[in-house]
C-alpha cells in the first residue's frame, strides 16, 4: 500500500511526458475469431477471455530494435532471465510464486504486483527459444493470455512485440478499462516503456516509435449488450421529441435561423500523431459553415450559439473510410459545434453567448481516434469581437476572414491546435433552401462517433429531416 500512491505518481509522470502521446491505432482483426483460436489449457484457475466481461480486446505493441548485439532468442533469454529489468518496477512488479529456477520457464507462475487493490496473478503456457506466454489466472483483471516474442530481420535488426488477447476480468475491471479508460491509459504505459526498456536491454536503438494497435469488439452474449435496450428506449423518446419540436417550429427544432457562409479548412497536425488524417495531414479543404442561434432569442439576450461545417473530403478518400456513401452520395464530411466550456467538465456542456467572437465552440460529444475518445471545437479569438446578430456576422465577414483556430483535446487532456478556420463572405441566408445536417451519415473518416449519446442522435436527426421535407444536406 505504501508503494501505491509513488508509484501511480511515476507512472502518472511518465505517461504525460510520453506514452500520451504515442500514436494508437487499429489492428481490424477479427478479435472474436482470433480468441476463438486460443487452445484449451490444461490445469487449474485459468482465465480464458471466454469467461471474461465487456468486449473482447487485441492488442499489439511492437519496437524495432537496430544496433543490437544479441539476436531474437538471446534476447527473449536474457529477458526470461530477469523479467524485471525491463517493467517498470516502480509501477509493476513480476515476483515468482512457483517454479524451480530462477528463469522463465514453462509452468511458471508469477503475482504481477501493480498499484492498485489487486494483485496480477499469470501462469507461462508456452515457452519457446523467440517467445513465451502468460494465461491470467483467477483475480486477475483481465482474462487472456499475452505473449512476448522477438524476431530477426533481414537487415539485422530485431522486432520485439508484446501481443494480448482479453476481455476484463470482471463488471469492475471493464468499468475501469473500457468506461473510465483508466486501466487503459496503465496499461499503455506499462507495456510501452516495457518495450522501450527491452531496447536498452538489448543494446540497440529504437527506430521510430513503439507501435501501437489495438482492436475491440463486442462479445455475443454478453450482458453488457442489454444496455443497448436502454439506448434504444432513449432513442425513441428523443426522436418524438425532436420531430414533434420540428413540427411546432416549422421543420427545425433547434437553429431555426442561420446564416450561411464560405468556410477554409487549414489543416496542419498537431505534436502528437493520432493515426487520423484530418488530424494529422496538412490539407486545405473548402466548404460552408453555417452558423445560428440555437433557441433563436433575439440579440442582445444570450443563446447556444451553433457552428455547422460541411466540406468537400479529399479525392483520394474512399467510401469505405467514411467520406462517402455505397449510394454514390458526396464526398463530404459534417462537423457540428455549439458555444460551450472548455475544461474538463464544460466541454460537455453548452455555454449561452452574446459574441459569435470571441467564443469557444465544442463538439460536446466524442469521437473515437484510434482507441481514444476525443472532443473537437474551434476557438474564435480575440481581438475580432463579434456580437451574435446576423448583421453584425454579416458584416464582419463581408469586411475580412473571420479566423477560428481548431483544437482537438482527449477526454482528460488540455486542447491543442490542428488547423484553421477561415469564414469569408457574403454571408447568406438559407430560408429560401434550408441546409440540413446528417453528422452520423457524413462522418469525419476516422473518426467515428462514439458514445451512446452519438448513437442516439443519429436516429432523431433522420427523422427530424423526414418530418421537415426536402433540403440541401449535401451539396457544397
Amino acid at each position: 500500500m505504501v508503494r501505491w500512491p509513488v508509484g501511480i505518481g511515476l507512472a502518472a509522470w511518465r505517461w504525460l511526458r510520453g506514452s500520451r502521446g504515442v500514436a494508437r491505432r487499429r489492428l481490424r482483426t477479427s478479435v472474436v475469431a482470433e480468441i476463438e483460436q486460443i487452445p484449451e489449457r490444461g490445469g487449474d484457475r485459468l482465465q480464458h477471455p471466454r469467461q471474461g466481461a465487456g468486449p473482447a480486446f487485441q492488442r499489439r505493441y511492437t519496437v524495432r530494435i537496430t544496433g543490437s548485439p544479441l539476436s531474437a532468442e538471446e534476447l527473449i533469454g536474457r529477458l526470461c532471465a530477469d523479467i524485471n529489468a525491463a517493467s517498470p518496477v516502480e509501477f509493476a512488479v513480476f515476483d515468482k510464486t512457483s517454479g524451480d529456477s530462477r528463469c522463465l520457464d514453462l509452468g511458471d507462475e508469477y503475482d504481477v504486483h501493480m498499484p492498485g487493490p489487486w494483485n496480477c496473478p499469470v501462469r507461462v503456457v508456452e515457452r519457446e527459444p523467440r517467445s513465451f506466454r502468460f494465461a491470467t489466472l483467477e483475480g486477475h483483471i483481465e482474462a487472456g493470455e499475452i505473449e512476448f516474442r522477438a524476431v530477426n530481420t533481414r537487415d539485422g535488426d530485431v522486432v520485439f512485440t508484446i501481443e494480448s488477447w482479453a476481455r476484463s476480468g470482471s463488471r469492475l475491471a471493464d468499468v475501469l478499462y473500457d468506461r473510465l479508460r483508466i486501466a487503459k491509459e496503465m496499461q499503455l504505459h506499462m507495456w510501452t516503456h516495457f518495450c522501450s526498456r527491452v531496447a536498452e536491454m538489448a543494446g540497440g536503438r529504437v527506430t521510430g516509435e513503439v507501435e501501437v494497435h489495438t482492436e475491440r469488439a463486442e462479445v455475443a452474449g454478453d450482458s453488457r449488450l442489454h444496455a443497448q435496450h436502454l439506448t434504444q428506449v432513449a432513442t425513441t423518446a428523443f426522436t418524438r421529441l425532436f420531430t414533434t419540436a420540428a413540427r411546432l417550429r416549422g421543420g427545425r427544432p433547434l437553429h431555426p435561423k442561420g446564416l450561411v457562409c464560405d468556410a477554409t479548412l487549414l489543416l496542419h497536425g498537431t505534436s502528437r500523431p493520432w493515426g487520423v488524417s484530418f488530424l494529422d495531414d496538412a490539407a486545405e479543404l473548402r466548404g460552408v459553415a453555417r452558423l445560428s442561434r440555437s433557441v433563436g432569442l433575439p440579440p442582445p439576450l444570450p443563446d447556444v450559439l451553433g457552428l455547422a461545417l460541411r466540406w468537400m473530403q479529399p479525392a483520394d478518400v474512399s467510401p469505405g473510410s467514411g467520406g462517402g456513401s455505397p449510394d454514390g452520395e458526396p464526398a463530404v464530411a459534417e462537423l457540428l459545434l455549439v458555444t460551450a466550456g472548455h475544461g474538463l467538465l464544460g466541454r460537455h456542456l453548452p455555454r449561452p453567448a452574446i459574441r459569435w467572437s470571441p467564443a469557444f465552440y465544442g463538439s460536446l460529444l466524442p469521437y473515437a481516434a484510434g482507441d481514444r475518445r476525443v472532443f473537437l471545437g474551434a476557438v474564435a479569438r480575440r481581438p475580432c469581437i463579434v456580437p451574435a446578430g446576423d448583421a453584425a456576422l454579416a458584416g464582419a465577414v463581408g469586411e475580412s476572414p473571420l479566423p477560428l483556430d481548431l483544437v482537438i483535446a482527449t477526454e482528460f487532456g488540455s486542447w491543442e491546435r490542428f488547423g484553421e478556420l477561415l469564414l469569408t463572405g457574403p454571408a447568406r441566408s438559407d430560408d429560401s433552401a434550408p441546409m440540413r445536417f446528417a453528422p452520423a451519415r457524413h462522418q469525419i473518416p476516422g473518426l467515428p462517433p462514439a458514445g451512446a449519446l452519438q448513437q442516439i442522435r443519429g436516429p432523431a436527426y433522420a427523422a427530424v429531416r423526414q418530418v421537415a421535407g426536402p433540403a440541401d444536406d449535401v451539396t457544397l
